[in-house]
Order: C-alpha cells, then structure tokens, then sequence
C-alpha cells in the first residue's frame, strides 16, 4: 500500500513538472484550433491523460508528445460535434421545408454552421453524464445497446432510458434556442397609425 502512494505521489510530480514547464505552450497550441474554455479545457484533459498513463515513469515525455495529446483531443471534439449535429439535423429537429418563394436551399455561412454547433455542445453539456454517456456511445460511436449497458454496468433498459431522455432535453433545448433566436423567428406585423 505505501509503495502505491509513493508512485501515485512520484507520477504527480512528474505530471506537475511537466504542467510548469509546458502548460502554456500546450495552451497556446491548443488556442489555435479552440476558443479559450475550450482550449483550457483540452490543456488540462491532455496533463489528467498523461497522470493515467500506464508507463509514465518508463517515458520521456517531450513538448510534442503532449501537442499530439491536445490535437487528438481536439480532433474528437470536433468530430463529436460534427456528428451530433448531423444527429440532430437528421433525428432531432423536423427537416425544414423550403418556402414556396425560395425554392433553392440556403448555403450555410461558416460562422451559422460553428454558432450550431456551439449550441450543440453547449446543450449536450446540459445533459446528465448518464444521458451524455448513452448519446456518446449509442449515437455517436455507434455502441450497441448490449455494450453500452455493459460498459455503465447497467441494463439495457436503463440505458435505452438514458438515451431517450437525453435526446428528447436536446430537441427542447434546440427547440427553446431556435424560438428564442430573434434571426430564426418571423418578424413581427407592424401595427399602422
């Protein structure tokens, strides 16, 4: 047991050191790619993933080891979101019909198409870990129901649960955003004198 608390505090040393000599490097590289909530927080999963290394006392960690760390991060953040997105777009909200005027589709700018998925996130953020954890898994890895259940160590019925609510609190959240959004809504009649 003492051997134990010995290499957990010698492990946190080393993760800490390298926390003070790389944090801001990591930080302004990860800042590139990320606003800075998000940036911070991918800086501070890559030290937590690094503290669980298995062989960390084996290694010789160096700047770009822990870049490679935040970029990867970063990748399945973004490759999350795109996905829920497309998630929501094809299952959550009501495919949008196209005005009898416009007949044409809209392309979507760049900065609608990041504001949605900051949405996204920021709603999926909203869920419980239960529901995030069987959206995730389910619907964004493509788990089976089986392996999600095993994986949380709960039924398959719980998880079909989980999964269930979460997608329903997204389309009222999304829902409740895109009615609350004064670009999405129809302007209001103006009364004449």
């Amino acid at each position: 047991m003492r051997e134990t608390n010995i290499r957990q505090r010698d492990r946190a040393e080393i993760v800490l050191d390298l926390f003070e000599m790389y944090h801001d490097r990591v930080y302004a590289f990860a800042r590139k790619s990320a606003e800075p909530a998000v940036a911070e927080d991918a800086t501070q999963e890559a030290f937590v993933r690094l503290l669980q290394h298995p062989r960390l006392e084996e290694l010789e960690i160096s700047i770009s080891y822990l870049l490679k760390i935040v970029h990867n991060i970063l990748r399945r953040r973004f490759t999350r979101s795109v996905r829920l997105r497309e998630i929501v777009d094809e299952k959550i909200k009501p495919r949008l019909r196209q005005s009898e005027e416009d007949s044409s589709p809209k392309p979507l700018r760049a900065t609608d198409d990041l504001a949605s998925l900051g949405q996204v996130e920021q709603a999926f953020g909203r869920l419980n870990s239960d529901e995030r954890d069987a959206l995730r898994m389910i619907v964004c890895e493509g788990k089976s129901y089986a392996h999600a259940a095993r994986s949380l160590g709960v039924s398959v019925t719980t998880i079909n649960n989980w999964k269930h609510r979460g997608l329903s609190k997204l389309r009222g959240q999304l829902d409740s955003k895109d009615r609350n959004d004064p670009a999405r809504s129809p302007a209001p009649h103006s009364r004449s004198a």
